[in-house]
């Protein structure tokens, strides 16, 4: 067997060649060469049960999820994943395609574009290695492939002291199709080899701050509301006969737009607050007419908040929102009796009403479930093969049933009408999993001191990862309404599941620590070497034999 920081250098430039961008149809490559890569290995040309690779169902890239198992002198099991896809490459501009090769042409070719001070300094140095993924997180994968070989050897000598199971994932970029099947499959694997799974290691890219590593002990939680608001549509010559919508949706961007009433904090970590990504009316041509409707959808980051409790608080909003826009178009039109002679109505007096998805399919099936429920079916069928065609995303698919359904309601007063749109990353506290209680924090101590003896390197540790990471499909931090989520989420079914009942019984603590990483995402993205090649294997070893102790 080669040297490790051979074999480790050589696997990053395998899975880095894998252009496997996510949502196209290269993501497949990565899940290809993991699964040839088990295969390959001596204990499971000795033991083929033991791997595969599950393609997921209907899935319009024909992306799989990967998996071995080492099975070791006792059940205490060790658990890496991690994504394998990564982001586009557009941002290197002429270089997008040499992006997906590492080496001295790359670093060449970057060398002689317009790098920033730290960047050029750190290619100067010569320590770092560049390329599309080299970070976020193949790098990660080659050192756990590296390790996952080496344990390989030790299982087929019956010398491992526990189990090790490898779950690489496609679209942790995108929706996380990957883990949220991912989960599926450990399950079956805990309960076919009654296996104690004591900690999942993720080796997504440490941050390097103060010449300190980073170590997540969890991972935010990540809700995607939308709101689509719906007027009284009139001429704009005689705009007092009706009331635009983007009053309404205005009101509630205002007071969710950068709100800290929604940013949790904990022990001094705070989520950031929520972002709108869409924000406009639904009219598609001109003319002088007032929109109907107007929709948007933000991202609303969370520690310990619910999507009941979410929902609930924007209901509340929205109902107030909707009542002081009402009140303030009647108090304007006060003002304007009285240099218009023709404007001769007492009062403009509306009725809002503000729904929940669940809410307002509930209402429409109370006088017409069979017509509802054969439209609805037409309705999701359109949508899924547009999707799956890739002609839309998810928000904006959520955004187009909710408008038809609101069509079907035939509402006419000014109505507000909320949702969610995939994907839903539940936060998750590494130290708060149930009967596993600071799993998580004891990881870090064992972290904590190995590097710094082997290496002198210093870390700090974080409650909560803020890149959004697949660690949420690990165990279910806040327990929740399941049924009422996936109510108030239209595209739920076929199209987007989340196997919450799965997750909650696998209850699996988890950490993020990989190679030191700087812009990843960026066309700047790098990894230190010596972090990447000597470091991360040394400490992730130190870490996973002492689970097994």
């Amino acid at each position: 067997m080669k040297d490790r920081k051979e074999r480790i250098y050589q696997y990053l430039t395998e899975l880095v060649a894998c252009d496997s961008v996510s949502c196209t149809h290269h993501e497949y490559k990565a899940g290809d060469w993991f699964a040839e890569f088990f295969r390959n290995i001596p204990y499971f040309k000795e033991h083929p049960e033991l791997t595969g690779n599950f393609m997921i169902p209907g899935d319009a890239y024909h992306r799989s999820v990967p998996w071995a198992l080492l099975l070791g002198n006792s059940k205490k099991t060790v658990i890496s994943s991690g994504h394998f896809d990564v982001v586009g490459t557009d941002n290197y501009g002429p270089l997008k395609d040499m992006a997906f090769h590492v080496g001295e042409e790359l670093e060449k070719a970057l060398a002689t574009r317009n790098l920033d001070a730290e960047a050029r300094f750190d290619m100067n140095s010569g320590e770092w290695i560049w390329g599309r993924g080299v970070g976020d997180m193949k790098g990660g994968h080659a050192v756990h492939l590296a390790l996952f070989e080496e344990y390989a050897e030790m299982a087929q000598k019956g010398e491992l002291p526990g189990c090790y199971m490898y779950l690489p994932v496609p679209d942790e970029e995108s929706f996380s199709v990957g883990m949220r099947e991912g989960a599926k499959i450990i399950r079956r694997l805990v309960e076919q080899y009654q296996l104690d799974v004591q900690l999942m290691i993720i080796p997504e890219p440490s941050n390097w701050v103060g010449g300190k590593q980073s170590f997540s002990r969890g991972t935010v939680g990540k809700l995607m509301p939308v709101v689509m608001a719906q007027g009284v549509t009139a001429h704009v010559g005689h705009c007092f006969n009706g009331i635009s919508p983007m009053n309404f949706l205005a009101g509630i961007y205002q007071r969710t737009n950068n709100a800290l009433e929604f940013s949790d904090s904990y022990d001094g970590e705070a989520a950031c607050p929520p972002t709108w990504q869409k924000f406009r009316d639904n009219k598609e041509l001109y003319d002088v007419t007032i929109p109907l409707r107007a929709y948007g959808y933000f991202t609303l980051l969370h520690f310990d908040r619910t999507p009941d409790q979410i929902i609930a608080r924007l209901k509340e909003i929205s109902m107030e929102v909707l009542k002081e826009e009402c009140a303030k178009i009647d108090a304007t039109y006060q003002e304007y009796k009285k240099i218009d002679k023709s404007a001769d109505k007492d009062h403009l007096v509306y009725y809002p009403e503000v729904y929940t998805f669940e809410e307002l399919v509930a209402k429409i099936k109370q006088t017409d479930r069979e017509g509802f429920e054969k439209f609805f079916a037409e309705v999701y069928n359109g949508i899924k093969d547009d999707i799956e065609a890739g002609r839309i995303n998810f928000p904006d698919a959520t955004v187009e049933i909710m408008q038809k359904v609101m069509d079907y309601a035939d509402l006419k007063q000014p109505t507000v009408l909320l949702g969610f749109a995939p994907p839903y990353y539940p936060a998750v506290n590494g130290d708060a999993v149930k009967g596993k209680e600071n799993a998580a924090l004891k990881a870090y101590e064992v972290v904590e001191k190995a590097a710094k003896e082997k290496f002198g390197r210093e870390s700090f540790n974080e409650h909560y990862f803020m890149g959004i990471s697949d660690g949420s499909y690990t165990a279910v931090g806040h327990p929740f309404d399941y049924d009422k989520f996936s109510l108030n989420t239209p595209c739920y079914g076929q199209l987007y599941t989340v196997d919450f009942k799965t997750i909650e019984a696998n209850n699996i603590p988890f950490i993020l620590y990989g190679p030191i990483t700087k812009e990843y995402h960026q066309w700047t993205e790098r990894a230190l070497k010596k972090s990447l090649l000597e470091e991360l294997p040394a400490v992730t070893q130190e870490l996973i034999e002492s689970l097994w102790r």
